[in-house]
């Protein structure tokens, strides 16, 4: 997808993450109207922090990633631990903390929560933008949190399908996570801002269903497929349990049981 965004040189902000260098450098804040939209460091009690700014519905609407606030703090705190579905799905048990790979990684809301739930995670991000955004919120979340996120909490930018057929035999993780872009059912929600940027940033995922099998042949014992309760199955393939949630369900392909 053809882009044309803009990085925004404020006075006194560090430069572009390395992902983003490519990007037209911009200094005079007027000319940032001449592009879809900017990245940008802001500034929150005087930790800079990297944010996405687009104009949506006739306003400037702005994107930043947070691992440790939020949303994200008040499921850790009172999202129910492992009796929540995405724990279920990832069969989680009280002995056991499986190594998961999420090869969707996106804005790293699903990837925190597992974390949290003693799991080790890596995850993948193919687009450019959005790794630059989440590997912005992982180094904040590293320093307000060491104990959590300074170990077994990775992100590598990059193609997925490529980069799990490169995994070794001893980097085989236990689970492969996936939750590849799908259209939304409705364009509504004010709540959907972030995703409408995200969409904006990384287009649609054509070749998702690619993804799957890819996952099944390098996953040791599960593969997990999130998806919004109308959509398809993933590839059209059938999985060994589906686990509903609000609005979603998690399809869940078993492909053996560890020992424990």
């Amino acid at each position: 997808m053809a882009t044309n965004f803009a990085f925004w040189l404020k006075p006194n902000r560090p430069d572009a993450p390395s992902l983003l260098r490519e990007l037209a450098a911009v200094t005079d804040q007027s000319k940032l109207k001449d592009y879809q939209g900017y990245f940008h460091y802001a500034d929150n009690s005087g930790i800079p922090f990297l944010s996405f700014t687009a104009p949506l519905d006739g306003h400037d609407v702005s994107l930043t990633l947070d691992l440790t606030a939020g949303t994200i703090a008040y499921r850790r705190q009172h999202g129910g631990g492992r009796k929540q579905h995405i724990a279920k799905a990832c069969g989680l048990k009280h002995n056991w903390n499986p190594s998961i790979l999420d090869a969707t990684a996106g804005l790293g809301r699903d990837a925190a929560e597992l974390r949290s739930l003693g799991c080790s995670i890596r995850m993948i991000e193919r687009s450019p933008f959005v790794a630059s955004l989440l590997d912005d919120a992982i180094e904040r979340a590293k320093q307000a949190d060491e104990a959590l996120f300074k170990q077994q909490f990775s992100l590598s930018q990059g193609q997925s399908t490529q980069l799990i057929q490169s995994l070794s035999q001893e980097q085989q993780p236990d689970i492969i996570y996936l939750d590849p872009m799908f259209p939304p059912k409705s364009k509504s929600a004010a709540v959907k801002k972030d995703m409408r940027l995200v969409k904006l940033l990384v287009g649609t995922d054509p070749d998702a269903d690619e993804l799957l099998p890819t996952a099944l042949a390098h996953a040791k014992y599960r593969v997990v497929v999130k998806r919004p309760s109308y959509a398809p199955f993933l590839n059209d393939q059938k999985p060994s349990m589906s686990i509903e949630s609000k609005g979603n369900r998690f399809d869940v392909y078993v492909l053996s049981s560890p020992e424990l």
